[in-house]
């Protein structure tokens, strides 16, 4: 790709357990003059302030430089929609893993199909995820993050609460957890009860 201006990259995970460091490393690589990141951002977010920010920084004549098609775009008519304003504006395309050039149809092309297979494998991995997570549900696995306090700890705050007239902020303090760790434990205590 010939152009004049400078390489502008963007990095993404999903997690905040996922690093973008591998993406980073590779961009730099590329020649990136500046690259911006979006750590624990899911791609179906709407505020993702590294695009955003890389957006700007984008002047005609600029490449713009992705590790992988799928750390930028939501869907498939996001990336297209993100190309045609590219191209308005004089900016070229670049995927690293893909190796897109947007410059030819061939290039565009490729850039959608790569886009939809993209959409496409995040919408099975999804329907896995939730077939598995009902599954476990129905065997009785419980799913999340464990009890931030045991059930005697919570029949203690119940009694604080109830009979003491302690109010429920005191007691969070106390335990060292939000009121509304206490709030939501005591409603789960009476449900079940």
């Amino acid at each position: 790709m010939e152009n004049m201006g400078q390489r502008i990259g963007y990095a993404r995970v999903s997690t905040e357990g996922q690093t973008t460091q591998q993406q980073v490393y590779e961009l730099e690589r590329a020649g990136c003059d500046q690259i911006f990141v979006d750590d624990g951002v899911r791609a179906t977010a709407k505020n993702r302030p590294g695009l955003d920010a890389a957006k700007e920084a984008l002047q005609f004549g600029d490449v713009f430089v992705v590790w992988a098609i799928d750390r930028a775009f939501r869907s498939t008519l996001d990336a297209i929609l993100f190309l045609d304003g590219l191209m308005d504006r004089g900016v070229e395309f670049l995927s690293l893993t893909q190796s897109i050039d947007t410059r030819t149809p061939e290039g565009r092309k490729w850039y959608i199909d790569t886009a939809s297979w993209a959409e496409y494998e995040r919408a099975i991995i999804s329907r896995r995820t939730i077939a598995k997570m009902q599954e476990a549900k129905r065997r009785g696995i419980r799913l999340g993050r464990p009890p931030a306090l045991d059930a005697q700890t919570v029949r203690q705050a119940y009694r604080q609460i109830r009979t003491y007239n302690r109010s429920i902020r005191t007691v969070a303090q106390e335990l060292g957890v939000a009121p509304i760790t206490i709030s939501r434990a005591i409603k789960r205590m009476e449900v079940a009860a």
